[in-house]
């Protein structure tokens, strides 16, 4: 297999080098990348009748699924995904009650959401086999599927990953930088609004939305905002389930936890970002002490993740922050480019 390795060792030392500037979209272009996002001709029933919403470009195999971090939509991937579409078949998914999927009843964590995902790929709509990309907490269906599905996992890139037991470790090592509570909760109270007045029926389109509960920004098509409103209105399982995904986190970065993950000689990349947001005013004299420890650790959790391949790489990106499909969209198309290359070379 020493010879299917060559792509992501040349990967990992392009990243360590500084990356130059890249010229990003005008906001018309942005705009306009954001238009197939609107569509549901790519989404997949479910067996209960739900349906998942993909958007699908390109052809050939193996088929990259794209996993959105939490609280973003499929068109998180609007930078990349038109580009990596040139080399084979690529889906971005949005998980129950985001973007253009069917809420559920059910309670939402990242094993409820894997579930979904392993039902809407096995109709054999979207076939494999898929090489599996993730972001932030979107590592976690990621880890998840390959996990359960190793026949039909042959390459995975995780983007600057959420790592398991993250929350446990974090109020271990950095408590006073622990997510905000009361912010989330505040923000989480109005998602409850939307959803009782959804449920009442007061909202409705072209109605008065005081909490801005199908308002979208600016930047946004006419034809995604109209696809989004139309399907929040009538539909109080949209916010209710983004509700039930946003308070889990906790629960899902346990479930993650597998001490017994092993992922052989798939070809995988690690991301990891080098740009952390700036210490708030009145950070105390201890707090940068605990990121840095934070920091180190991410780092060793990162190269951990790459380790469960005897052909994983964790690339470090100069200049990126968190958001590397957004600060470095090329380091990530070139990642998927370097997996999906040695997958098809092992036969795949």
């Amino acid at each position: 297999m020493k010879a299917f390795k060559l792509p992501l060792l040349a990967l990992a030392v392009i990243a360590a080098f500084p990356v130059q500037a890249q010229q990003g979209p005008t906001p018309e272009e942005a705009r306009e990348a954001l238009v197939p996002y609107a569509s549901a001709e790519d989404a997949v029933t479910l067996p209960d009748g739900r349906q998942l919403a993909f958007v699908c470009m390109g052809e050939g195999s193996p088929t990259v699924i794209l996993t959105g971090g939490g609280g973003s939509n499929s068109f998180s991937w609007s930078a990349v995904q038109p580009a990596m579409a040139k080399t084979t078949r690529v889906c971005a998914w949005d998980r129950p009650g985001w973007g253009l999927s069917d809420g559920s009843a059910a309670p939402q964590n990242v094993a409820t959401a894997t579930a979904d995902l392993e039902a809407a790929l096995a109709t054999g709509k979207i076939p494999g086999p898929y090489v599996l990309v993730g972001h932030s907490l979107g590592s976690y269906e990621s880890l998840l599927f390959a996990d359960r599905h190793p026949d039909q996992a042959v390459g995975m890139v995780l983007v600057d990953p959420s790592i398991p037991d993250q929350i446990a470790l974090m109020q271990r090592i950095m408590p006073q930088q622990l997510p905000d509570a009361r912010q989330q909760e505040e923000m989480l109270s109005v998602f409850r609004i939307c959803a009782a007045q959804i449920r009442s029926g007061a909202l409705r389109l072209g109605g008065p939305d005081p909490n801005n509960c199908i308002t979208y920004p600016a930047f946004m098509p006419d034809a995604l905002k109209q696809a989004l409103a139309a399907k929040v209105v009538g539909n109080p399982l949209q916010y209710e389930s983004q509700i039930s995904a946003m308070s889990s986190f906790p629960e899902s970065s346990r479930i993650v936890v597998n001490p017994q993950r092993d992922y052989r000689d798939m070809p995988l990349v690690v991301l990891t970002a080098t740009v952390r947001p700036p210490s708030p005013p009145g950070t105390s004299a201890e707090q940068p002490a605990a990121a840095a420890a934070w920091d180190e650790h991410w780092n060793r959790a990162h190269d951990e993740l790459a380790a469960l391949s005897t052909r994983g790489v964790n690339a470090r990106v100069p200049g990126a922050t968190h958001d590397i499909h957004g600060t470095k969209p090329q380091v990530v198309i070139d990642a998927v480019e370097a997996v999906v290359a040695e997958a098809r070379a092992a036969g795949n």
